[in-house]
């Protein structure tokens, strides 16, 4: 079933424990419990809550090595929701770690990947999988960030690339041969990002009340009273940055962030010049311009996380060349305070 060098591998683990102790499928199956666990997992979206234990389930009456053999994460939520669409279809899935994190995140952390596929896989006998020299997989559409779909078929895996939503895989089990979902495209719509707002907003905030915290220290020696306002920034940048996400220029969230970052500063500087006039302080407006930049950048990179249109390659990148201006930016918003806060 799998290549020389795989199977030399899985030899050295099959000899370290008895032929007994390989893993058997089991019957998917929830309790009631588990419909209010997938509530808490939607209120703390994005966020590791339940998990579901790694391994082959299978849906039906008894165990069907014939039937399809969906893979994804083991995040309470995903999995449920895969149940609950399915459970009247007899098909197998294999849940493999991710850590508890759902497929779009998973994947693009890195964690949802070839290797973990395999090595869950290592863990049954070739006869509980497939009768045939190749096995065949239905992928989650928004796992191929994270997936090489070349190292799995260097291991004698067919993998196939189903539907982005679970509401569409029994439409598509239904048409046999399984092929490609190439028809199913994610959009990232407004409805998938409005999903990932409260999330994102309220997890991101924390930072934002954290250098709120620093700066009313600092404030309260010293009279800057800057302190507040980051938390409205973070939270307004955020709101923008979302809802904005497909209309500001370029692929690259960084970037996104900063062409938003420019038309918030054009705004902010035209109705301070305009109706300021002479109660203009420079060290404030130079304070929101280096925070807000900061923020603008942080932020991307945080969204990275909790978008389905991110790549984990090209995050890891991006990650590598713009952390460090977000930090730059940080701190020279935090020298303009602190030599605010010396002049009064």
């Amino acid at each position: 079933m799998f290549t020389d060098s795989l199977v030399d591998r899985a030899k050295v683990k099959i000899v370290m424990q008895k032929k007994d102790s390989l893993l058997k499928p089991y019957k998917l199956s929830f309790k009631k419990i588990d419909f209010l666990k997938s509530l808490f997992c939607i209120i703390r979206a994005f966020k590791k809550t339940f998990t579901v234990e790694p391994g082959l389930y299978f849906l039906g009456e008894e165990y069907d090595k014939s039937t399809p053999l969906l893979v994804t994460c083991n995040y309470h939520l995903t999995v449920y929701l895969l149940w609950s669409y399915l459970k009247s279809i007899p098909l197998r899935i294999l849940v493999i770690d991710t850590d508890g994190i759902n497929v779009w995140c998973s994947s693009a952390e890195g964690k949802f990947c070839a290797e973990e596929i395999i090595n869950q896989l290592l863990k049954y006998e070739k006869n509980i999988l497939t009768d045939k020299e190749k096995i065949e997989m239905v992928l989650p559409k928004l796992s191929l960030s994270g997936v090489s779909i070349k190292k799995l078929k260097a291991n004698n895996i067919i993998p196939l690339i189903g539907p982005i939503y679970a509401s569409k895989i029994p439409s598509y089990l239904s048409k046999r041969p399984l092929e490609d979902c190439t028809e199913d495209k994610f959009e990232f719509s407004f409805k998938d990002r409005l999903f990932t707002m409260p999330a994102s907003m309220i997890q991101f905030t924390k930072y934002m009340v954290f250098a709120a915290i620093l700066l009313f220290i600092w404030d309260y020696f010293t009279n800057t009273k800057i302190y507040w306002q980051t938390i409205p920034i973070g939270l307004i940048f955020s709101f923008l940055y979302i809802v904005l996400f497909p209309f500001l220029p370029t692929k690259t969230f960084s970037v996104k962030g900063l062409f938003l970052f420019g038309a918030i500063s054009f705004v902010y500087f035209l109705h301070t010049f305009v109706f300021m006039g002479s109660k203009i302080n420079i060290y404030e407006i130079l304070f929101y311009f280096f925070f807000t930049a900061g923020t603008s950048v942080f932020f991307s990179l945080y969204y990275t996380g909790n978008s389905g249109v991110s790549n984990y390659s090209l995050v890891k990148k991006e990650i590598k060349n713009f952390l460090p201006l977000s930090f730059i930016f940080y701190l020279i918003s935090s020298i303009i305070v602190i030599i605010k806060g010396l002049q009064l």
